[in-house]
């Protein structure tokens, strides 16, 4: 896996949760050409859900490696942390852990247009709102005003692969670096995600 650099923003939960709002289906256009994308390279590629029927080619988000969630570059508030716990596959291993009212904000990482949409495992440790997905893109408002995307929910408290989110790149041609923001919902609520895993859409 490629090593990214990364610039992090301190982001209060109002100011995440002023973010939802109508909006619309793709992100603001984004100027690449006054941006500093020299950083940005191809990152690696697996197939890492193929167990559950998903033959799509993924990239993982920083901060994570086969051994777990480890948190390296993330900005963690509100009680999120990592832990030790049991995967679906029986292994221990390293998840984030999102009790109601925390928030994790990832390293900036680049994408393309190519890039539409996340995937993750989830499981709901207590209730069942689920984690709500931000996105922030550089060199558009949604960089201080992360934008929300989507819900991403566990099938009770058992692991499971949790449905596709879209993170709404622009249609604009090159890298684009963003940042992704988990914040859990509910009020007494508790959630824990791992393999957390950008979609490029592409063919080998």
């Amino acid at each position: 896996m490629k090593k990214y650099l990364f610039s992090l923003r301190s982001l209060t939960l109002g100011t995440l949760f002023a973010a939802v709002a109508a909006v619309p289906a793709q992100a603001a256009t984004v100027n690449t050409s006054t941006l500093d994308t020299s950083w940005c390279s191809t990152p690696a590629f697996s197939q890492p859900f193929l167990s559950a029927r998903d033959s799509n080619w993924y990239t993982l988000v920083p901060g994570q490696t086969d051994s777990g969630f480890n948190g390296s570059g993330w900005t963690f508030t509100g009680g999120a942390k990592v832990v030790t716990t049991t995967l679906a596959n029986g292994s221990k291993r390293s998840v984030l852990d999102l009790p109601s009212g925390s928030a994790a904000v990832s390293p900036t990482i680049c994408v393309t247009s190519d890039y539409p949409t996340e995937r993750a495992m989830v499981r709901n440790v207590v209730g069942s709102e689920g984690v709500f997905f931000y996105v922030s893109y550089q060199g558009t408002k949604t960089w201080d005003t992360p934008k929300n995307t989507g819900q991403m929910h566990g099938a009770g408290s058992a692991w499971s692969l949790a449905t596709p989110v879209n993170i709404q790149p622009s249609s604009t041609v090159g890298w684009q670096p963003m940042r992704i923001t988990l914040t859990a919902g509910g009020k007494t609520s508790d959630f824990q995600v791992y393999d957390l895993y950008v979609d490029p859409r592409m063919s080998h």
